[in-house]
């Protein structure tokens, strides 16, 4: 068969697949299996080698138990202590309550490393507040879905470690790297919250010290956690691997010993919620593994690095390729799934372009999470809007300018790398 049989054979099948609306998972295994035995190139046991061998991995069990952290400390009583917090230190600024949902996707990112987890939990509680304030449930779904793309940005984060596992990037230091990124997003999307409040002159709250003093009284042991979290990998105490455990444990103290907001049947439902959704996450990285070995070992890896290559030899532009590839690729797929497929892709051109691997990793998450809040099928969009009982198309609409500064801050991480390696560089 030539090259071109098996490009049309692997992509095309997947493809197919995915349009029938099988899920992706088995889509990319499928098609990769599939491909194997028409072809006759590779037994089809290098394909269930590939799907049992990565899951083997003890980096893997930080994706479990950052999961689990997320759904202890996503309950009602701990979430709206801390948007109490925040609305406390932030309320008085013209914006009010969207300064302080700002605020809140920083300190809970801080806790789940997902963008999809702070839109479903915590967000319910922001557009609520919001919503009753007087603030237009459009501009309150809207500054929740962008502000969660946060999550994965701030340490920790579920797709920096899977990025790290596959592209052997210290998963500590993509975790810091994510740092500044984070709060520049957050700074970013709070200047626009404060000209459209202006604008529309939305209420604000009047600051009161007794109350900061109370609030944050109230949530400073769940404030603590991101600081442990980010203070133990920084200072090398432990591992991204290790903080995950530490932040479920930690979650499982604070939400059924100290806050008894989680009984014992709540705990084993957050214990099978995290198992599911691990495994969902578990059967997408394997599927993708195997999909990526089968186009790496028939060469179609280095075939498209190669034509992407004969493009531009400008490391700049090369960026910027990359760049809409993957604002393009992250509005229709997973996030994982993306970054899984497309790492074989990317890995040569990082040595021909000198792009360093930390730098492109913090850029590709990114990307892929904006994604999330893009048009037509962005999962915090559809969470969002039915958290606030909007339709689509409303949310749709309301996103856009809010995609603005997301926008800017990913091209100046893009072409500013020191945004990105500074702070790993201090450690």
């Amino acid at each position: 068969m030539s090259f071109a049989g098996y490009i049309i054979l692997l992509i095309g099948g997947f493809l197919l697949l995915m349009v029938l609306g099988v899920p992706i998972a088995f889509a990319l295994s499928i098609s990769a299996l599939f491909t194997c035995i028409v072809t006759g190139q590779f037994q089809p046991l290098a394909i269930f080698h590939r799907l049992i061998g990565n899951a083997s991995s003890y980096t893997l069990l930080a994706i479990a138990f950052f999961i689990l952290a997320a759904k202890l400390m996503n309950t009602g009583g701990i979430t709206r202590k801390i948007f109490r917090a925040c609305s406390a230190w932030v309320g008085a600024i013209p914006g009010g309550l969207g300064h302080a949902n700002v605020v809140a996707s920083i300190v809970f990112s801080g806790m789940s490393g997902s963008a999809v987890a702070d839109a479903g939990g915590l967000g319910q509680i922001e557009i609520d507040a919001m919503n009753k304030e007087g603030f237009d449930p459009d501009f309150s779904a809207a500054v929740t879905a962008a502000s969660a793309t946060i999550g994965p940005i701030i340490p920790p984060s579920i797709p920096m470690v899977v990025y790290g596992m596959m592209s052997d990037v210290d998963i500590g230091q993509l975790f810091i790297g994510g740092v500044t990124p984070g709060l520049l997003l957050a700074l970013a999307t709070s200047i626009l919250v404060f000209i459209m409040a202006k604008k529309r002159n939305y209420p604000v709250h009047k600051f009161s010290w007794g109350e900061v003093g109370q609030s944050t009284k109230e949530a400073l042991l769940s404030l603590l956690t991101p600081v442990i979290i980010i203070g133990g990998i920084w200072t090398g105490v432990f591992s991204p691997t290790e903080a995950a455990c530490i932040a479920a444990t930690y979650a499982f103290i604070l939400s059924v010993l100290v806050y008894r907001e989680l009984g014992w049947k709540d705990v084993a439902k957050a214990l099978v919620e995290t198992a599911r959704d691990s495994a969902g996450i578990l059967c997408i990285i394997c599927g993708a593994a195997s999909f990526s070995w089968l186009v790496t070992m028939l060469g179609i890896t280095r075939a498209m690095s190669d034509a992407l290559v004969s493009l531009t030899d400008n490391k700049y532009v090369m960026l910027f390729i990359l760049n809409i590839a993957f604002l393009l690729i992250g509005m229709f797929m997973e996030a994982l799934a993306a970054m899984t497929i497309t790492l074989p892709f990317l890995i040569p051109l990082m040595g021909v372009y000198g792009i360093d691997p930390l730098h492109l990793g913090v850029v590709l998450v990114l990307n892929l999470m904006i994604g999330l809040c893009t048009p037509p099928v962005g999962t915090s969009l559809f969470i969002c809007a039915k958290s606030a009982g909007i339709t689509i198309e409303r949310m749709y609409k309301a996103i856009l300018p809010f995609l603005i500064p997301l926008l800017i801050v990913l091209f100046m991480i893009t072409y500013i790398p020191g945004l990105v390696t500074w702070l790993p560089s201090m450690m």
